[in-house]
C-alpha cells in the first residue's frame, strides 16, 4: 500500500494487515476477493490452507519451538463486514477500498462503516502467523464468510478440516469481557389474506414515532416498547370510540430490530383526532418513562400528500373489513415481544425473548418475528406458541432460519486460563458474560459439541454504522492479552 495511514501504529503488523484488509471490498456476499487474498497470503508463506467452496478459509500454522506437543488452538473471525455509507459518500463499496482516518485513539473510515467487526480478527491472526518471535501452539486460523447476514460460513463449515478443539473467537466489541454463551434464534413469518370493505369519509395517516428501537438481541433487556404493538393498541382503542376503516398498517425495518416507528392509514367520516389524543395521553402516561420521546400524529390526506410523507396517500375508497381489522389488531397485541424469561444459569442474562420486527397489512398481512433463546427447546417452544396463536386467528405461519445458541459450560479449561491470565496482567477479574445476540460459536458447537470456546475483542464503537470506530489502545492491549493466553496454552 503506497500511502499507509496506519504506518506509525504499533504493533506494526496488526495495523498493516488491518489496513490491507480495509483496502479490499468485503461486504457480506462480496467476499470472493478477500477470501482469495487470505488463501494467496497463506500459499505465499508455504502454509497449509483450505479454501472451502463457500469461501471459508482455514490456514494451518505450525507450533513454535517448545509447543509442538500442545493441543491445536483455533483463532476464528469472520471476513465479511456490514457495508454501509452516508448518502453523500461517492465510494462504491462493491469495488472500492475504504478511506481510513486515524484521529487520536480511534480509527474510522470516511463516510462508511469501518469493518473493525471483524477485520481486526483477521489482522490479529495474520500478524501472529507472520511472526517468528511469538510463542504459540499449533494454530488453525478459521475465517468464515457472511456472518453478518445469517452465519452462512459457520453453517457450511466442514469440520473435518479442523483438528483443534479449543477455539478463541475474536468477534466481541468490548475489552475486558469474556463471552462464554450466546442466544440461538429463529424467524417466524406470519401471513394471510385480508377481507375488503368499502370506505367512506376522509383518509387520515396516523404515525407513531420517536421511540428508541434498537437491536432485538443486544438491547432487548432494556424493556423498550415496540412501535407496532403500541400502535395496534392505539388503533384498537380508537375503534371503541370512532368507526373507521383501516386501509393500511406498516412498521419496522428488519425482524431483528425493535421498531421505533409505525403508521396506519384509515378512512373516517368524522375526525379521529380528539379521540386519538385521549388514547395517546393514556398510553403516554403508562409508557413515557421508557419512551419519553414517543409521539402520535394524525394528519388528513391533504396535509401529507405533498411528498413529505413516507409515501403519497391515495384515495382508494376501500380497506380491511371490520373483522379483518380486528383480527389483525388482536394478533399484534397478543404476540409476545421483549424479554420472555431470564436465565437461571447466569443471573442477569436474558434467556428467551421475542420481537415483532416488521408488519405490513393491506392486500395481505405479512408479519415477521425474531425469536431468541440460549436453550434450543425454549426457542422452539416460543416459536410454537406464536404459531398456535397466529393459527388460531386464521393466519399461516412459517418458522425458518433456526440457529443454535451457545450454552454456558460449567467446565471450561480455556475460560479458566483466560481468566487467570487477565488477572495476572491487570490485577482484576474480567467480566465473564453471555450475550443475547448470536455468535458463530453456537453453530460450531452444534457440529463439535466438545469444542471449548471463548469470545474476546477490542473496543469497537457504533458497529454497523458510518460512526464505527476502533480503539487503537484497546487493540494494543487485547493483542498483548491474546499473546499471553497463547503462551499459556502449552
Amino acid at each position: 500500500m503506497a500511502d499507509r495511514i496506519l504506518k506509525d501504529l504499533q504493533p506494526e503488523k496488526v495495523f498493516r494487515y488491518f489496513e490491507e484488509i480495509c483496502g479490499i471490498p468485503h461486504g457480506s456476499h462480496n467476499i470472493r476477493q478477500i477470501s482469495d487474498y487470505l488463501t494467496g497470503w497463506a500459499e505465499e508463506r508455504g502454509l497449509s490452507c483450505t479454501q472451502e467452496p463457500c469461501g471459508n478459509v482455514i490456514v494451518r500454522v505450525p507450533a513454535t519451538p517448545g509447543y509442538e506437543q500442545a493441543q491445536t488452538v483455533i483463532l476464528q473471525g469472520h471476513m465479511d463486514m456490514v457495508a454501509v455509507k452516508d448518502a453523500d459518500c461517492g465510494l462504491d463499496m462493491e469495488r472500492d477500498g475504504l478511506e481510513l482516518l486515524a484521529e487520536g485513539d480511534y480509527i474510522s473510515a470516511k463516510g462508511t462503516s469501518l469493518g473493525g467487526d471483524d477485520g481486526i480478527a483477521l489482522a490479529y491472526g495474520l500478524a501472529i502467523a507472520d511472526s517468528d518471535d511469538i510463542p504459540h501452539p499449533p494454530l488453525e486460523l478459521l475465517f468464515t464468510v457472511n456472518e453478518e447476514t445469517g452465519m452462512d460460513g459457520a453453517r457450511e463449515l466442514d469440520v473435518r478440516h479442523l483438528q483443534g478443539r479449543t477455539l478463541i473467537n475474536i468477534d466481541s466489541e468490548e475489552e475486558g469481557t469474556l463471552l462464554v454463551g450466546c442466544a440461538g434464534g429463529a424467524r417466524v413469518d406470519i401471513s394471510g389474506e385480508t377481507e375488503k370493505a368499502p370506505a367512506e369519509g376522509s383518509r387520515y395517516r396516523i404515525t407513531l414515532s420517536g421511540m428508541q428501537g434498537g437491536h432485538s438481541g443486544a438491547e432487548i433487556h432494556k424493556n423498550r416498547e415496540n412501535a407496532i404493538a403500541v400502535l395496534a393498541r392505539a388503533l384498537d382503542r380508537l375503534a371503541e370510540q370512532v368507526p373507521y376503516v383501516l386501509a393500511k398498517l406498516s412498521g419496522g425495518s428488519k425482524d431483528n430490530v425493535i421498531p421505533s416507528e409505525a403508521c396506519a392509514d384509515i378512512f373516517c367520516t368524522a375526525s379521529p383526532k380528539k379521540a386519538l389524543e385521549e388514547v395517546f395521553a393514556e398510553l403516554y402516561a403508562e409508557l413515557s418513562v421508557r419512551e419519553p420521546d414517543m409521539k402520535l400524529r394524525c394528519e388528513e390526506a391533504a396535509a401529507v400528500g405533498d411528498g413529505t410523507a413516507a409515501e403519497p396517500l391515495r384515495e382508494s375508497g376501500e380497506g380491511l373489513s371490520a373483522a379483518s381489522r380486528d383480527r389483525l389488531l388482536s394478533l399484534l397485541q397478543l404476540l409476545p415481544f421483549g424479554v420472555v424469561r431470564m436465565s437461571a444459569a447466569m443471573p442477569g442474562v436474558v434467556e428467551t425473548s421475542a420481537n415483532i420486527g416488521t408488519a405490513l397489512a393491506a392486500e395481505r398481512v405479512q408479519i415477521t418475528c425474531s425469536v431468541r433463546s440460549m436453550i434450543a427447546s425454549a426457542r422452539d417452544q416460543l416459536c410454537r406458541q406464536i404459531a398456535l396463536l397466529a393459527g388460531a386467528l386464521g393466519y399461516e405461519v412459517r418458522v425458518h432460519g433456526a440457529y443454535p445458541g451457545w450454552q454456558y459450560r460449567q467446565e471450561s479449561p480455556l475460560r479458566e486460563t483466560m481468566v487467570r491470565v487477565y488477572e495476572d496482567m491487570y490485577g482484576t477479574k474480567p467480566a465473564v458474560e453471555a450475550i443475547h445476540a448470536g455468535l458463530e460459536c453456537g453453530l460450531f458447537l452444534e457440529k463439535l459439541p466438545e469444542l471449548d470456546c471463548v469470545s474476546i475483542g477490542p473496543d469497537i464503537l457504533d458497529i454497523h454504522s458510518t460512526r464505527e470506530r476502533l480503539s487503537v489502545s484497546s487493540t494494543q492491549r487485547v493483542w498483548s492479552y491474546l499473546l499471553r493466553v497463547l503462551a499459556e496454552l502449552r
